[in-house]
């Protein structure tokens, strides 16, 4: 049953020890489940990334080590080969580059030592004469499959060096290949395949297979309108725009227009609040909006107050009158904190979301300045009650109001989106 209308303010505390608290272990929980803006024109950096030809595929290695593996992407300048680029992955996977035209070929290697480097005894994976990739402007090419040998070895006095490539970790990587396939208001619908649940779970634990098959960035749901308020939708970790189907359906179209932002859900939650706010950046170039409004899930809350931090500081343009949290784990979750202490592989978020991190205490050193209304579920079954009434959380919100919801089902639940509909309708006009 829903509880009986927004709990007041300063009742939270009460009501929070009145209700046993549940936990959710985090980690068979989810195991069952880029800072300066480029100031081009949005319409001149597509028209660059148009020009651009893609070249990927994926790569594995004979070798089962459990090590980083590095594709190189080399381009042929006459009779000699130059690196044009390389990609880093940390376990066999989706591999790809945004190359200007001409002609390349591919070589890996396989990173024992995880030093970022080429060693002559590393198994290595040279370039074949006989599968060069001939790129035109525009072309996608993204179906090459390489496969390290693990007798493999490189020579060093070949036409190609690769010895001298300049180390790249894992995260550096995953801002160079954000820029390269964010999505900048691209028009979209819920149903667009890309936002299923099987690639936000990519997301989470193959971020960049999410990269390649999901296309991260913000979506219109439909074209542009400057006389709406945008409202941008944030999901939470392994979600996806698909989560805020009832709120969208119960949005009035009249007078909003929603957005939804979607993003790898297993990357360092600082990386991700730059990304969103070097994308929000350049649509406010590309369009001029006045303002727009946030609505966020779980784990988007977070991100979204470290987005709206960052968009202020950076002298964002637009204001955000309204910011609303559903569900949010403002104190993080212990179960991050095994997720933090996984070998090779585990999920970068979980650093920042295990309790006390450096990005939690960020979020609250200081003020992004925008009325933030907190809702929390008291029947949750994932957050604590104790995580999404942290005290900092709770002084800083204009109001705090509880929901007898399920994690989930609160996105759900009627009284929500009519109390999220009563926030968004006392706005102004743009």
């Amino acid at each position: 049953m829903l509880d009986q209308g927004p709990i007041p303010r300063q009742r939270a505390s009460d009501y929070l020890s009145v209700i046993r608290p549940s936990f959710l272990v985090l980690g068979s929980a989810l195991l069952a489940a880029l800072n300066a803006c480029g100031m081009l024109a949005v319409k001149e950096q597509q028209a660059k990334l148009d020009a651009n030809c893609r070249i990927g595929g994926q790569v594995d290695a004979e070798r089962r080590d459990a090590a980083p593996l590095t594709v190189v992407l080399a381009r042929q300048t006459g009779d000699s080969w130059q690196v044009a680029d390389h990609f880093v992955l940390e376990r066999p996977g989706l591999w790809g580059f945004a190359a200007s035209a001409g002609t390349y070929g591919v070589v890996a290697f396989q990173d024992l030592n995880r030093d970022l480097k080429l060693q002559r005894d590393e198994p290595y994976l040279g370039v074949d004469e006989n599968r060069l990739i001939t790129c035109k402007p525009g072309e996608r090419r993204m179906d090459f499959a390489l496969r390290i040998p693990a007798d493999g070895r490189s020579r060093f006095n070949e036409t190609l060096d690769i010895s001298a490539l300049q180390a790249r970790s894992f995260d550096e990587q995953l801002d160079v290949s954000l820029t390269q396939v964010t999505a900048v208001g691209e028009i979209s619908y819920l149903s667009d395949p890309r936002f299923d649940q099987a690639i936000a779970e990519d997301g989470l634990w193959r971020p960049f297979d999410f990269l390649f098959k999901g296309h991260p960035g913000l979506y219109f749901l439909g074209a542009y309108d400057s006389t709406k308020v945008p409202v941008l939708f944030v999901h939470g970790i392994n979600g996806s725009p698909q989560n805020f189907k009832t709120l969208i359906e119960r949005l009035d179209r009249r007078r909003f227009q929603p957005w939804v932002y979607y993003y790898p859900s297993g990357a360092a939650l600082p990386r991700v609040a730059d990304h969103l706010t070097q994308t929000m950046r350049q649509l406010q170039l590309q369009y001029g909006f006045k303002s727009f409004a946030v609505v966020a899930h779980s784990m988007g809350g977070l991100v979204s107050r470290g987005f709206l931090q960052r968009y202020r500081e950076g002298g964002g343009a637009a204001a955000t009158p309204l910011f609303v949290s559903i569900a949010t784990p403002w104190d993080g979750h212990k179960g991050a904190e095994w997720g933090a202490k996984a070998p090779i592989g585990s999920a970068r978020v979980f650093t920042d979301m295990a309790p006390n991190s450096e990005y939690l205490k960020s979020l609250y050193g200081r003020d992004p300045g925008v009325p933030h209304y907190l809702l929390f579920t008291s029947n949750d079954g994932t957050v604590t009650k104790e995580s999404q009434l942290r005290d900092a959380a709770q002084k800083g919100a204009v109001s705090v109001e509880g929901f007898h919801e399920t994690h989930m089902g609160v996105l759900e639940a009627t009284a929500v989106s009519a109390r999220v509909n009563e926030l968004l309708a006392r706005l102004p006009a743009p």
